[in-house]
């Protein structure tokens, strides 16, 4: 077989945008982040709403306009996260453009046993999660607590060689500090978690409104 440098000739044709951040020194908005979740959960006449979740507690989806300290921080960093990915993929970049954020966020803590069903984040163009505690899973159970990102593409299962960059599953480990951001539109799943303690994440969706010339001149 002849040997080709081909890494020049490879393109990424229509492909799905991920980013995985990891936050430096989170410990101690993780630590407040997960009392306030926590407190929240006890407290009386909250008891949860239901997205996806079988089993655990979701928090409204008013979230982000808590007005705690950590969550302002926690605001701050999806904004800066959002505003960079989308100055990373306009195209027209020889013109000056605005953009705003609507956020909506809710708090997930899950315990042994708990998990989220396949599903997608409709009426978006973003979404994402940041964890805040990992719990104690049992390490023998294979993807324990782990989230699962699906291939959106049909077709996917048709490759006949496994355990390339194509295959059509993505498995995200939940270190405390690290945020995530996606397509909307993609299918994803938590998988059951096993263990002593809570898993606390933070999901997230985001609508960029770009604001016309006019607008932004006033």
């Amino acid at each position: 077989m002849q040997k080709l440098d081909i890494s020049q000739n490879i393109s990424s044709l229509f492909g799905t945008i991920l980013v995985a951040h990891d936050w430096p020194d989170s410990e101690r908005l993780n630590r407040q982040l997960a009392e306030l979740l926590l407190a929240k959960e006890q407290s009386p006449g909250n008891p949860g709403t239901n997205r996806s979740n079988a089993g655990g507690w979701q928090s409204p989806g008013n979230l982000i306009s808590w007005p705690d300290a950590p969550v302002k921080e926690l605001k701050r960093r999806i904004e800066t996260i959002v505003f960079n990915l989308t100055d990373r993929i306009i195209r027209d970049r020889d013109r000056q453009r605005q953009f705003r954020l609507l956020i909506d966020a809710w708090g997930n803590i899950n315990r042994s046993g708990d998990y989220n069903v396949v599903h997608t984040h409709p009426n978006c163009m973003w979404s994402g999660v940041y964890y805040v505690t990992r719990g104690n899973p049992d390490p023998a159970i294979p993807q324990n607590g782990l989230l699962e990102l699906l291939d959106p593409r049909e077709a996917a299962n048709y490759l006949q060689i496994s355990n390339t960059i194509l295959d059509g599953r993505e498995f995200i480990d939940n270190a405390p500090g690290r945020m995530l951001l996606w397509p909307s539109w993609m299918k994803h799943m938590v998988h059951p978690y096993i263990g002593s303690g809570e898993r606390i994440s933070i999901a997230y969706n985001v609508n960029v409104i770009e604001e016309s010339p006019e607008r932004s001149r006033h």
